[in-house]
């Protein structure tokens, strides 16, 4: 059953790494779709997530809330690797002064093929699947943006199944005009038991920063983030956005230290308080190609 579990963590893994290159930690740790950041937005820009997260920042960088204009809604979906989906609901709100947000988030992974030896066909076939609950709270405090959130996670893969609760902090730093920092701890937590092996949290940090300018037809911004989970590898991420109107948004990006992908792409259009974000991600290995959709609605 342990190997089981670990084809299972290599499937939905946020950063695969080729067969020549396993970490040596690789599989130590649970719930790996928690390394998938699920916006559009982020995706396109390289994975530079910890300040790209936008609206979507109870699932990433809790700091972000502080800086939330106005309350929204959040949806998504996204075709993962595989047979792999990924679709998404996140509130944002006020509440005396501090910058809140709720979501939950669920992965599916289905038509898995168990075999007990060597064979052809397989004894069986079967499916996991992921939700997490999330809730966040960010608050300034002059240059510094601070944020907790906290979540409630549960998997089951076939017959087994276990909970787990994780809590991630932030922190967004604003030291000049147009120029951000940001570090964040994410999945912080317990380990957790399931099919009686233990399985540490895929805690990860990560930091990164923006610089924002003006041209004369709209503005540009440019990101790079670093960062690294318990069970993988070193990884990077650098991205540009243009916004030469306020409806039209352009990025492109490149990932580091991710054997599976490398260029990011994709687009903003926004039309009164509705924004959509599209992402494209092709990746090596015919793992396909990964597109991602993020819908949002001011309130």
């Amino acid at each position: 059953m342990k190997e089981l579990l670990l084809a299972a963590v290599i499937v939905l893994s946020a950063t695969p790494a080729s067969s020549e290159d396993v970490y040596r930690d690789a599989g130590a740790g649970a719930y790996s779709f928690l390394k998938i950041d699920p916006g559009a937005r982020a995706a396109a820009l390289g994975g530079t997530g910890l300040l790209n997260s936008g609206e979507l920042a109870v699932f990433t960088n809790p700091a972000l809330l502080a800086s939330m204009g106005s309350a929204n809604l959040s949806a998504g979906h996204t075709q993962w690797l595989g047979d792999a989906t990924q679709s998404f609901l996140s509130w944002n709100f006020g509440l005396c002064g501090i910058g809140c947000a709720i979501g939950t988030r669920f992965v599916h992974v289905g038509n898995m093929e168990m075999r007990e030896e060597a064979t052809s066909e397989p004894v069986t076939t079967f499916s996991s699947w992921d939700i997490s609950f999330h809730g966040a709270a960010g608050v300034r405090l002059g240059m510094f943006d601070i944020g907790l959130g906290l979540k409630l996670i549960r998997e089951k893969l076939w017959t087994e199944s276990s909970t787990g609760l994780a809590a991630d902090v932030g922190v967004v730093v604003h030291p000049a005009e147009g120029l951000d920092l940001a570090a964040a701890v994410q999945h912080i937590g317990p380990s957790v038991t399931m099919a009686e092996d233990d399985f540490r949290l895929p805690t990860t940090w990560r930091v990164g920063g923006r610089y924002r300018m003006g041209l004369p037809l709209g503005y540009v911004s440019l990101s790079a983030e670093t960062g690294k989970p318990l069970d993988n590898k070193l990884f990077a991420g650098a991205g540009l956005e243009y916004v030469p109107q306020r409806w039209l948004r352009l990025r492109c990006g490149m990932r580091f230290g991710d054997d599976s992908r490398d260029i990011t792409s994709g687009v903003g259009l926004a039309a009164g308080s509705w924004t959509l974000d599209y992402a494209f991600v092709p990746t090596d290995f015919a793992l396909g190609s990964v597109h991602r959709f993020t819908l949002h609605k001011s309130l």
